[in-house]
């Protein structure tokens, strides 16, 4: 199987990215994750037309999807007094800024959460590479914090 190196913070943000006519195609051959906004369009469409096999595109994750993701990641913890603040979260206004705000303060569990999302975000790719012959290696970056917190929330909340 060929394995096929994708930027992780770039996967993540084509997988969680919810901005009106913005898309994402993964480029098979090298891993590249291709943005493709309003001034880049035609330019990326027409290389696209040319090698369709060559592309993949990204699908985000629904908002539904997401909170979907988020009770999946409760479901995993043990600690009641922070399953009963992560499950308390999902009802406030701002969903994905409050279970971030609750998980900031137990850093183990704030780094596992990225991992769980990584891995439930990929694992559609996953299966779809798989089928051409192709194994998923994602690249972390090379700051170890990861700082996603502009990624956590689809909406922008």
């Amino acid at each position: 199987m060929r394995k096929l190196r994708v930027s992780e913070r770039d996967l993540l943000f084509a997988l969680t990215n919810q901005m009106q006519e913005t898309a994402h195609y993964l480029d098979l051959e090298t891993g590249e994750v291709i943005p493709v906004f309003s001034f880049n369009r035609d330019e990326i469409l027409k290389l696209i037309r040319q090698q369709p096999d060559r592309y993949l595109r990204l699908a985000p994750q629904s908002r539904r999807e997401s909170q979907e993701m988020l009770k999946g990641f409760i479901r995993t913890i043990s600690r009641q007094s922070l399953k009963t603040q992560l499950l308390s979260a999902l009802q406030e206004k701002r969903v994905f800024a409050r279970f971030r705000q609750v998980l900031a303060q137990f850093p183990k569990e704030l780094k596992r959460w990225h991992s769980y999302r990584m891995m439930v975000l990929s694992e559609p790719l996953r299966r779809k590479l798989r089928e051409r012959g192709v194994e998923l290696v994602l690249i972390p970056d090379r700051d170890e914090k990861h700082d996603y917190q502009e990624l956590d929330d689809p909406t922008g909340e």
